[in-house]
């Protein structure tokens, strides 16, 4: 019997209503609210879009050669006039607006809930119309507006995100369009907009314009003063923002300030100033550390003080650029080439270097971090503040750590982002596991490369590497050098082939060359050896010659037992960790325990850590027990005297970090002194 074949939807299905699910405007505005850890994460991705729309003509060519990206994030504040000279200013939120090189979508599908499924996160996408906007303006605020000027003053938009607006029958983000030409004929933009919201279809519209006008929280809902505020912000995108033809404006009304209502309700107006300006402050400390690649030219401005975007270079020593290439799909052991160069891999940069201001704060973690950053603007993705098992690296003592600082910049968007971008998701791909393990492979094989070969230069003291690193405290402090951002300097790299070893990839350090890059500013040296000349048996510059009859050279002179010279750990860690070193591939050159002997470290007779007496007992006549447990008991000394001196070196360090520390805060003295003076 035949069976009939069932239909495939088609696109009138879906326009009837058809193989649709019904969305719930209430739970969606919910699920909005929480998909951000921070707040400040929300306002980073209402930045995202602003800089992605901005960045674009900013390095951009042909007809946007002379555009100047800008984005501004100021406080919305309402001024009502008591007098002729008396005002009084309210803080009422938080406003966020950046210019465009390019048309920016109506702003009705902008606000069109699931057209952007976000499926290509690369580094071309613009994430202005994208869920970020709702998700972020759902987190910070209860109702906000979004204001549109595209390519002339007749055509700008106005749209509303509220939560009063949804209901369970779905999700309502209305926007309107409107012109706020001047001249002869032409209605005034108020007029406009009074008339159709005073309409009974837009009266819910109405009531969130009139919330707005009740600018102080003692104020009733004034729907003419809400038309009015909006009016100027049109105003002020139109006529006062550098006649860019097209921006994008964000108002955040009534930002969330995270306390309760109790708390608040005989000072909302304060709370709210406090909140935003809160808000701002550090919106102003992290973003400089967020984003990677904004040009110099870019304006960015927070309140009145324009950004800096040359953290990393201004804090880094030995600051190094790596190229590696990642290929997403097929296992690294697959496809092990040494010049590290296949057809279907990408090129990833790594920047690394050891953070002088990490090692000489007491509070601050020193192990090896680990920045994802991504994207053209190069938004800081992930951050693990302790990444060596990521990287496969020695994760005991203080090994990879001094202020170690892993950055891995993907401006080709090759990660696969999470819609809110605070996350790598490599659970998006087919071949996500192998992606990750390939990633980290290579990341982890010029890690391991650059913390031995500074670490080499100071003979493996990690002591007097830390002490090093500590002393370019003063020379931060001066701040006295023009920075580049990353992406524009010169820096210190290296001509590398690799070497598969185990289950790690390995750079062959016998082939390796350093090109000295001339915006490393900061650079290791090591220090001068120190010689010992041996006793001069000589009288007034002459060597003494012996002669036959010569008492102090006896002919047969007895034979003295000759002194087992002793052997010193040299910046030893725990047995453990040598074996992890070698457990994962690590050659021997470069494992955690170092046997090497210095002059004037050991006393004589001194037996150190994984010494054997000579007259010592071998115990081969012993049983089979007893030597197993003897074994163990030797073992078991070794680890605790390496521990010890594992210690011992950390106190060092936290001596040398202290005296760092000393350093800076007389040096800030002496620019007390200066400035007093």
């Amino acid at each position: 019997m035949r069976r009939n074949i069932p239909q495939l939807p088609t696109p009138e299905m879906f326009d009837k209503g058809e193989k649709t699910t019904r969305v719930d405007g209430k739970g969606l505005w919910r699920s909005w609210k929480r998909n951000f850890k921070t707040k400040l994460l929300a306002l980073f991705d209402l930045i995202d879009n602003s800089l992605d729309a901005a960045i674009q003509g900013q390095i951009g060519s042909g007809d946007h050669d002379s555009f100047v990206g800008r984005v501004h994030v100021y406080p919305d504040v309402y001024e009502v006039l008591d007098g002729p000279a008396n005002a009084s200013a309210t803080t009422t939120g938080l406003c966020i607006i950046n210019n465009c090189a390019k048309e920016i979508r109506p702003l009705e599908k902008v606000l069109e809930v699931y057209t952007s499924s976000k499926v290509h996160s690369g580094a071309g996408d613009i994430g202005e119309n994208g869920v970020g906007l709702k998700q972020g303006c759902a987190t910070l605020s209860d109702l906000s507006f979004v204001l549109v000027k595209n390519g002339s003053d007749a055509n700008i938009e106005l749209g509303i995100c509220a939560e009063s607006l949804q209901r369970e029958e779905g999700c309502y983000l209305p926007a309107f369009k409107f012109s706020n030409k001047k001249g002869l004929g032409q209605e005034p933009l108020k007029e406009q907009m009074i008339d159709l919201f005073c309409q009974p279809k837009h009266a819910d519209v109405a009531r969130c314009i009139a919330q707005y006008g009740a600018a102080s929280s003692g104020s009733d809902p004034n729907l003419l003063i809400g038309v009015e505020r909006l009016c100027r912000h049109f105003d002020h995108i139109c006529c006062n923002f550098f006649n860019n033809k097209r921006a994008f404006l964000v108002i955040l009304d009534k930002v969330h300030h995270g306390q309760s209502e109790d708390y608040v309700q005989n000072a909302c107006d304060a709370q709210q100033k406090i909140t935003v300006h809160h808000l701002m402050k550090e919106l102003g400390n992290e973003i400089p550390r967020t984003y990677l690649h904004i040009p110099n030219s870019f304006d960015f401005t927070i309140g009145d003080k324009k950004a800096n975007f040359t953290y990393w270079p201004a804090r880094l020593v030995e600051l190094t650029a790596f190229t590696v290439n990642v290929n997403a799909k097929i296992p690294w052991q697959q496809k092990f080439d040494q010049t590290n160069n296949h057809p279907e891999s990408y090129e990833l940069r790594v920047f690394i270097g050891f953070d002088v201001m990490r090692i000489t704060e007491p509070k601050a973690g020193k192990e090896g971090s680990l920045y994802v950053y991504s994207r053209q603007s190069g938004r800081l993705i992930s951050h693990h503040p302790d990444a060596r098992t990521l990287l496969s690296l020695s994760a005991g003592g203080t090994m990879f750590c001094q202020g170690l600082t892993v950055i891995i910049d993907d401006i080709g968007g090759n990660l696969p982002l999470n819609p809110t971008k605070q996350e790598v998701a490599f659970g998006e791909e087919s071949h996500g596991a192998i992606h990750q393990e390939n990633l980290m492979a290579w990341v982890g094989s010029v890690v391991h490369f650059f913390y031995q070969f500074h670490l080499r230069t100071f003979h493996d003291k990690k002591t007097v590497l830390t002490r090093k690193i500590a002393n370019f405290g003063d020379v931060l402090l001066q701040k006295h050098r023009q920075l580049k951002i990353l992406d524009n300097s010169h820096l210190t790299t290296y001509d590398l082939s690799f070497k598969s070893i185990g289950k790690s990839i390995r750079v062959d350090k016998s082939s390796a060359r350093e090109i000295v890059g001339a915006d490393t500013l900061y650079r290791l040296s090591a220090e001068k050896s120190r010689t010992t000349s041996a006793p001069n048996s000589g009288v007034n510059g002459r060597k003494r010659k012996a002669t036959k009859n010569d008492d102090t050279q006896p002919s047969n002179p007895p034979k003295i037992p000759r002194r087992r010279q002793p052997i010193a750990y040299h910046e030893a860690e725990p047995a453990s960790d040598g074996a992890n070193e070698e457990a994962n591939g690590n050659d021997s050159d470069s494992s955690t325990t170092q046997f090497k002997a210095e002059d004037g470290e050991v006393e004589d007779g001194e037996v150190q850590d994984g010494e054997v007496e000579k007259d010592a007992p071998t115990y081969s006549s012993a049983s089979p027990n007893f030597r197993k447990i003897c074994g163990e008991l030797t073992e078991r000394i070794i680890t605790q005297r390496a521990q010890i001196k594992s210690l011992k070196d950390e106190l060092a360090e936290e001596k040398d970090l202290r005296q760092g520390m000393e350093q800076q805060i007389r040096a800030l003295q002496r620019r007390i002194n200066t400035l007093e003076s």
